[in-house]
């Protein structure tokens, strides 16, 4: 039985066992730290992507120069002076917000940032832009649950959803097919993407981040400075208890076994303060006062005369 131990090892066991809810407790700690951080990059990535959206919405549509892989509506610059069509002619196309946020959306997704974004709806405009599993499953949370935000950590990495309202410069794409701009509709069709209205959910942010593994975290919080240093502690320990519990206790079990026998023993009370608050202490100077108690018996025994003969 544990109990037949000696202490050292029922120290050591103890330990270990305590470690091991250390271990426990700084997992959950950890990765609890580790999940507010993903989250907080998250939001940045998404507070960075509204704020872009913002900045075109208010001008209601940017112009670009030659760039007519995706556009909504095309201006061509001549001189109108002699009509004459001049050597560099200058075609400007015009991009909304959704359609500049999608395209930003794809530079980054080509380029080494580990974070990733996406504008996704439950009802897209674009096909391109159709909401993956972890998205539909946010948009139904969003919408039900009235969310402005939701997140899980899955196999893929870290996804976080911000919740899109729907805002009055958006309503002229999307409030009705019969309103949305003719280059819109030729573009897109007019079965998806329309029916929107003033402060509604409109869509999310869509946000993927890398998750390391759980080693390669700790890793990077607990070094071998940190082993050391737990290591250390360990041996300390253990040397308190070897000096301070262990050592004592065998040389009073010695001296308990002479004194058992009759023989002489010192047990050291002598140096032993009267009003020590150590345990071991007290207990060799019980002890002690036994011994003295069981000589004096011993001795009242040897002295008193033999009864009389009957």
């Amino acid at each position: 039985m544990l109990l037949n131990r000696s202490i050292t090892v029922q120290f050591t066991l103890v330990f270990v066992i305590a470690l091991m809810l250390v271990v426990g407790s700084f997992y959950l700690v950890l990765e609890s730290v580790y999940r507010s951080e993903l989250k907080s990059q998250a939001e940045t990535v998404a507070d960075n992507v509204d704020a872009f959206g913002n900045w075109v919405s208010q001008y209601g549509r940017v112009w670009v120069k030659d760039d007519n892989k995706s556009y909504l509506g095309q201006v061509t610059l001549v001189n109108p002076a002699d009509g004459a069509v001049p050597p560099d002619l200058w075609h400007f196309y015009s991009k909304n917000p959704a359609l500049a946020q999608r395209e930003f959306s794809e530079v980054v997704e080509k380029s080494t940032s580990p974070a990733k974004f996406r504008m996704t709806s439950h009802n897209f405009m674009n096909p391109v832009n159709k909401p993956d599993a972890f998205e539909t499953k946010a948009l139904d949370k969003i919408r039900s649950g009235r969310l402005t935000e939701y997140y899980e950590v899955l196999p893929d990495g870290f996804r976080y959803a911000r919740t899109l309202y729907e805002k009055a410069s958006c309503l002229a794409c999307h409030a009705s097919a019969a309103s949305a701009p003719n280059d819109v509709k030729e573009r897109y069709g007019v079965e998806h993407g329309y029916g929107f209205k003033e402060g509604e959910v409109a869509g999310i942010i869509s946000v993927r981040l890398p998750i390391r593994p759980f080693w390669q975290v700790t890793s990077s919080v607990l070094g071998p400075l940190q082993i050391a240093l737990l290591a250390s502690a360990f041996l300390v320990a253990t040397l308190f208890i070897q000096f301070a519990v262990v050592r004592p206790l065998r040389k009073l079990t010695v001296a308990a076994e002479r004194i058992s026998t009759g023989q002489a023993a010192d047990l050291g009370a002598t140096r032993i303060h009267r009003k020590s608050g150590n345990e071991v202490r007290q207990l060799v100077s019980a002890v002690e006062r036994l011994r003295a108690s069981m000589t004096m018996a011993i001795q009242r025994v040897g002295r008193r005369p033999p009864p009389p003969p009957t």
